[in-house]
């Protein structure tokens, strides 16, 4: 095999891993935009719900991350209505989640 076929053998695998890892990105990119959609319409549906409005969630997690919420929504996972708000501060993002009913926090961890 002389150089030009080496050339394009390594050409046409380096195609095929950027395609590859293309389609996985937009997979990822895609999965990410439909779970908050989901997030989104689950927070619209229950809103009434909660007794404690989202600004006042918003208030109790920058009380303990200074910083900028980059996410607010409802949720349920078998703890009641809860909002999760992500803090950013500085280049860590929080997760803090907050009893609806009660306005307490009742999980504080970095965001994965």
């Amino acid at each position: 095999m002389n150089w030009t076929m080496k050339r394009g053998a390594i050409v046409a695998g380096a195609a095929i891993v950027v395609a590859a890892t293309a389609g996985f990105t937009y997979a990822a990119a895609s999965d990410s935009s439909s779970e908050q959609s989901s997030e989104a319409a689950y927070t619209a549906a229950h809103r009434g719900e909660a007794a404690v409005p989202e600004s006042a969630a918003v208030e109790a997690a920058l009380s303990r991350h200074a910083g900028t919420p980059t996410d607010v929504h409802l949720q349920n996972e078998g703890d009641g209505l809860r909002w999760e708000v992500k803090p950013q501060s500085g280049t860590q993002v929080w997760e803090v989640q907050v009893d609806g009913q009660s306005g307490q926090v009742v999980s504080d961890q970095p965001d994965e």
